[in-house]
């Protein structure tokens, strides 16, 4: 029989990790994957750390509870039937004295419950602003450091950590609170068991064996009820858990395909900004009618003050978001017509903020394309003038760049975009100041690469140096929301407009 035990025992225990990893698992995948189908909206609304705690810390607890609460409830609750019935058989009196305080040990539980419940919500929103802080923190260490803010990022966490302390030690106090409360409820309900039985037992009412039987039965029920209530903690943390990574799992995005939507056959003609209108907030318009268009192989510029509306255009173009008034055509097909990959397969995007994956340099150029080859990564970054530094690192293009690509220069990491971006080869081609904020020869270096991606493309490029959009087929400056002035280098000069104010104001600066 103990051999037997043992033998179950593992399977038991390896079976319920088993269940309560895979549930977990497969939430988290499921939150996970909808993430990635969530509008950019989303993005900008909700900080990441909040996300990562909801797929780490919340799963966690739910997976606690998983493993532990299921098996509690089968064992327990098989127990209190078997006890329950033999208490029956014992004395149906007494056995219905016993179960007379179950009431209120129910109630009793579903109060603790509903506290213990309210502060989980509350310490685990706090254990997501812990993960926030600690994450601009680190992200902003340089920023901390220069200005010598370490003692205040210091005093500003624990003041945080402080706050989830007392959240997390109301939570123990509800939770100690709820077994001695148990326990005196039942010893109310023994004693008195104990008074009346015994003296049924001193007046040969009820037999001495029969008495302690049933004392005994009557603890033996007492401590699965007990169990009920210590694990009352773990499964509302669990619940609490659970709804915030629901909260991911049932998020919907505000961007959508259309059901059967149409493939976008390959550009060949011109794209089309007709009456745009757009607003990341009602009452905040960021565009209003603008309306321009971009034949295939031009160069077009947008340029114009910060907070004009040039990198809404492209985030419009790339149906990041979806415009409130007007459309986008591509040859004529409104993109909110076709299929996001049809769509954004053809588009490529280089911009100021270089995202780089902590990863090779192989798997961050060959990320444009799934199953590149080592020869079409090396001519992507050859073309991008990144091979010749890629070739001084000491594992060549095996070379790990780190969080963000911090173990590279900020030219570097632009030149590793502009090769992402030749492997993709896509006909259409928005750069975002991709050539701001570097050193002389990093620039060079830097456009000499985006001169060799614009080739034979449509681009449109988004600019606040206007030294460097002079060449464009057409520049169309932005002011307000709106298309202010359109036309060529030296005709907006003429013009003697924004533009040319713009200009002028630039060169001052220099």
């Amino acid at each position: 029989m103990y051999f037997l035990k043992a033998a179950l025992s593992y399977v038991h225990d390896f079976m319920t990790a088993y269940i309560g990893n895979a549930i977990v698992r497969r939430l988290r995948d499921e939150a996970y994957s909808n993430i990635h189908s969530l509008s950019m909206d989303f993005y900008t609304a909700v900080d990441s750390a909040r996300v990562i705690a909801r797929l780490t810390n919340d799963g966690q607890l739910v997976q606690n509870a998983l493993t532990k609460i299921p098996v509690m409830i089968v064992r327990d609750g098989l127990t209190v039937i078997g006890l329950t019935g033999f208490l029956f058989y014992l004395h149906w009196k007494f056995a219905l004295i016993a179960f007379a305080l179950l009431p209120v040990s129910g109630v009793l539980i579903a109060r603790f419950g509903k506290s213990l419940r309210k502060t989980s919500r509350l310490g685990q929103a706090k254990m997501s602003d812990l993960y926030t802080l600690i994450q601009e923190t680190i992200v902003g260490a340089p920023v901390v450091k220069a200005f010598q803010r370490e003692d205040y990022e210091r005093d500003r966490f624990r003041r945080e950590n402080a706050t989830y302390f007392g959240i997390y030690m109301k939570n123990a106090r509800v939770e100690s609170l709820s077994s001695p409360v148990m326990e005196m409820v039942g010893a109310v309900g023994m004693g008195v068991i104990l008074w009346f039985g015994g003296k049924d037992v001193v007046n040969h009412v009820w037999t001495t064996g029969a008495f302690f039987a049933f004392i005994g039965s009557a603890l033996s029920l007492y401590q699965p009820v007990k169990n009920f209530s210590r694990s009352n903690a773990t499964l509302q943390q669990a619940f609490s858990g659970a709804e915030r990574i629901f909260q991911l799992v049932d998020e919907r995005p505000t961007v959508k395909e259309k059901v059967g939507a149409a493939q976008l056959p390959p550009f060949s003609r011109t794209i089309e900004f007709d009456n745009i209108s757009f607003a990341y907030r009602p009452d905040r318009p960021v565009l209003q009618e603008v309306g321009f268009h971009v034949n295939r192989g031009e160069v077009v510029a947008l340029v114009g003050p910060s907070g004009s509306g040039k990198t809404t255009l492209s985030s419009l173009l790339m149906r990041f978001y979806d415009v409130q008034g007007g459309a986008v055509r591509i040859d004529g097909h409104d993109i909110r017509d076709v299929s996001f990959h049809s769509l954004r397969g053809q588009i490529g995007l280089v911009t100021q903020e270089t995202l780089l994956f902590n990863d090779t340099i192989r798997a961050n150029i060959g990320y444009a394309r799934a199953g590149a080859t080592d020869q079409e990564i090396m001519a992507a970054a050859q073309a991008a003038n990144a091979w010749e530094f890629i070739q001084d690192k000491p594992q060549g293009l095996d070379t790990m760049i780190g969080e963000r690509g911090l173990l590279l220069s900020g030219g570097q990491k632009q030149r590793l975009a502009i090769a992402r971006a030749i492997l993709k080869n896509p006909p259409i081609l928005v750069l975002d100041e991709a050539t701001s904020s570097l050193d002389a020869q990093s620039e060079r270096l830097v456009q000499e690469a985006v001169e060799r991606l614009m080739k034979n493309r449509t681009v449109i490029v988004i600019a606040h140096r206007l030294a460097t959009v002079k060449n464009a087929h057409r520049i169309v400056v932005m002011e307000h929301g709106r298309v202010a002035e359109s036309g060529t280098h030296a005709e907006l000069l003429a013009a003697n407009g924004i533009y040319r104010h713009l200009y002028e104001l630039q060169i001052l600066e220099k």
